[in-house]
């Protein structure tokens, strides 16, 4: 068997249709690729910069999604979102003398109740359990 090439084919092999599809989709899926892993490097040296200010609220959450104007953090504490929202500007302010949030104008909060625990029981109390089997067997007598 052998193969014979055709030179106008070959010619034609990048204007065929589905050529062009094929490099078309490969290459925004290379793109997409591209802008996930700098969003990714992006969070994560916003995190480790986050983390070296030491800012008393703002420790307890992890940053989300970073652009150079706005910020949004992720956090377990509901209360974190009131303190956040009192201290706003304060917060901007400080990181605002940071490079590499300098140009910050608006942080936002997500709290996340997925892992919280609502429902916590209250430990057993003994003695109140003895005290209420005396009064019905004192009832009951």
């Amino acid at each position: 068997m052998t193969i014979t090439i055709i030179p106008e084919k070959i010619s034609n092999i990048d204007k065929h249709k589905t050529r062009i599809k094929i490099t078309n989709s490969t290459q925004l899926s290379k793109e997409l690729i591209r802008k996930a892993k700098n969003l990714i490097s992006s969070n994560e040296v916003a995190n480790k910069e986050l983390r070296k200010l030491n800012i008393p609220y703002l420790n307890d959450t992890q940053i989300v999604y970073y652009t150079p104007q706005k910020i949004i953090c992720k956090s377990q504490k509901e209360i974190l979102k009131f303190k956040i929202k009192e201290l706003h500007l304060q917060f901007l302010e400080i990181l605002r003398k940071r490079k590499f949030f300098s140009k910050l104008q608006k942080i936002e909060i997500l709290i996340d109740y997925s892992n919280s625990e609502t429902n916590k029981k209250n430990p057993s109390n003994h003695r109140a359990k003895q005290a209420l089997q005396q009064i019905r067997k004192n009832l009951q007598i």
